[in-house]
């Protein structure tokens, strides 16, 4: 019953949430918002999924257990043992089968980081470091106007000299900000987590749609960190002197991708949805906490182990 009812949960999370976070994208509402409920719909999925898995395999996941001596407290649910076996190895396949798939964009995100490092440490570049733990700005020696952001332990700021002779000082201190803003939210590793996703299980609609939105709204939101017109303004005539090729790809800071788009939109007059805005939030963030708690609230039921 309770295998059932997370799995059919998990299903329904899947098939509905691209349809209520994309129209609420288009309507305007916070980037931040809609990101936060593509992460929980994705983790809330996938956390019923692996719930409803020892529900459905009780006996196999359970027998070490018994084999010492131990009685687990948990019931035995009324599931034919062959089908248990079928669900357990049918799980195992799809997990193997899905890392063959998505196991490579993980790797080529850590050889590509690994790269980046060592490409900084080669060539000689002035660190100013602040305090231990936090970000360091490297700057090198190069004709091309690049700054990139690279989410290693600590986080390193790479800026040419090129462009820090094209940024104004507030023009600079506004892509750090949105940097920041990268940082805070691990943008990188939720960018690399749903392309993963979408590679390892390529059938499941829900995590290619969730790849294709990662990246846009990572820099909504990090847009959205950079306050007020002229700050705004700053980032915008940064975005235009950085836009182009040398800038770095994938997790690695697409800040400057989509120019034109993103200028537009810095631009724009923010329209109030004073009606709007408060019902939007409130539905989202119902599609966050069921998302997450329903899983959580099956298994601290007290017939979770007696069913």
């Amino acid at each position: 019953m309770h295998g059932l009812f997370l799995a059919l949960f998990a299903a329904t999370i899947l098939a509905t949430a691209p349809v209520v976070l994309r129209r609420a994208e288009s309507a305007g509402f916070s980037p931040r918002l809609v990101q936060q409920g593509w992460r929980a719909a994705a983790g809330g999925a996938l956390a019923s999924l692996a719930l409803a898995v020892p529900v459905f395999t009780t006996d196999l996941w359970t027998s070490p257990a018994r084999a010492v001596g131990v009685t687990p407290d948990i019931g035995i649910v009324a599931v034919p043992l062959p089908v248990q076996i079928a669900v357990a190895l049918s799980v195992l396949l799809g997990l193997a089968a899905g890392w063959r798939r998505g196991g490579p964009v993980v790797r080529d995100y850590r050889r590509a980081l690994r790269v980046q490092l060592d490409r900084l440490e080669s060539s000689s570049p002035v660190l100013d470091e602040v305090e231990r733990g936090h970000p360091r700005l490297v700057i090198v020696e190069d004709a091309q106007p690049r700054l990139v952001l690279l989410p290693s332990r600590p986080p390193r700021v790479e800026v040419t000299t090129r462009a820090l002779d094209l940024l104004r000082p507030e023009e600079l201190n506004a892509v750090l900000t949105h940097m920041s803003g990268h940082l805070r939210r691990r943008d990188a590793w939720w960018m690399t987590a749903s392309e993963t996703m979408a590679e390892a299980f390529p059938r499941v609609p829900f995590f290619s749609r969730w790849a294709d939105h990662s990246a846009a709204l990572a820099e909504k939101g990090a847009d959205a960190d950079v306050r007020g017109p002229i700050a705004r303004s700053n980032l915008r005539r940064a975005l235009a002197k950085l836009s182009g090729p040398g800038q770095a790809n994938g997790p690695f800071c697409p800040c400057f991708a989509w120019p034109q788009q993103r200028q537009q939109e810095l631009t724009a007059v923010r329209q109030v949805r004073e009606r709007r805005a408060p019902v939007a939030a409130v539905a989202l963030r119902g599609l966050t906490m069921a998302a997450l708690v329903v899983p959580t609230l099956v298994v601290a039921s007290p017939h979770f182990a007696s069913m």
